[in-house]
């Protein structure tokens, strides 16, 4: 082997020193690589969290929906004065037994009315308890004064359901009303149809055989007759009524209060 002379040896020194540098710089790139990678994935993962949190509390808090599990009810028809015509259903807890001293409380409403679903969503919870307990009789009245085709799908469903599968009329009324609340409120653009009142059914428990039912069933000839009825007496909804006089307490998010049930809440503003 030929000797290496000392220039020689500075040049292969200087090669390895260069390749060594090559090797430390493509080592510094490939992690700062990996480091902005990891970065990347971690900026997505929390920001993923963070849509998924903030999604879902607004879904929550924005519907204003009623937290409480319907109770199961009794329900019987209720006739106008004068006439032979249901306009409503008494509705009270499956368990409960009224009081000579229990309130009536009568509500006319339109599933696509929005102070009926102001209602609805502010006083669900407390109606719901109130009925379990058979603190006073409720009278539901489903009307479609506002001309609106489900309006009527509406409250035909709601008869419908009152008399076929009754003890899980409470909890269809509310389905309903979430459906109603979501258009209202801009959480859905697609008003509710007959899929809509089947899927409300179905979700409350009505037996599959009553839900296929409904469509083909539902008396839209009665829901028209009872909101001509009721337009020759009130002017639009909600109305209620309380052991019959007329009141918009309801407003005050307090039906417990308004009948004398518990302590007034205080005053609640929008």
């Amino acid at each position: 082997m030929a000797n290496h002379t000392k220039a020689d040896r500075r040049a292969e020194a200087r090669e390895k020193a260069r390749k060594i540098q090559e090797q430390e710089a493509k080592r510094a790139k490939r992690n700062k690589f990996i480091t902005i990678g990891v970065i990347i994935v971690a900026i997505a993962l929390v920001g993923v969290a963070i849509w998924s949190i903030v999604s879902n509390g607004n879904a929550e808090d924005a519907s204003g929906r009623p937290d409480y599990d319907p109770i199961a009810v009794q329900v019987e028809p209720v006739v106008k004065d004068g006439t032979d015509i249901t306009t409503g259903y008494a509705i009270y807890g499956e368990d409960a037994e009224l009081t000579t001293d229990s309130h009536r409380v009568d509500i006319y409403f339109d599933y696509m009315c929005t102070y009926c679903n102001d209602l609805e969503q502010w006083n669900g919870a407390d109606i719901n308890d109130i009925m379990a307990e058979g603190e006073a009789e409720f009278v539901y009245h489903p009307v479609a004064i506002l001309q609106n085709d489900f309006s009527a799908k509406g409250a035909a469903a709601f008869k419908f359901i009152a008399e076929n599968s009754p003890e899980h009329l409470v909890a269809f009324h509310k389905n309903v009303f979430e459906d109603t609340d979501a258009v209202l409120n801009g959480r859905s653009s697609a008003i509710p149809d007959w899929n809509s009142i089947r899927e409300a059914a179905s979700d409350a428990g009505v037996p599959s055989d009553i839900v296929d039912r409904i469509e083909d069933e539902a008396d839209l000839e009665w829901a028209e007759t009872v909101t001509l009825e009721f337009l020759q007496d009130y002017r639009g909804t909600p109305t209620v009524l309380v052991d019959g006089q007329e009141t918009t307490a309801w407003a005050n998010r307090d039906f417990k209060g308004m009948l004398g049930l518990a302590e007034p809440k205080a005053s609640t503003e929008e």
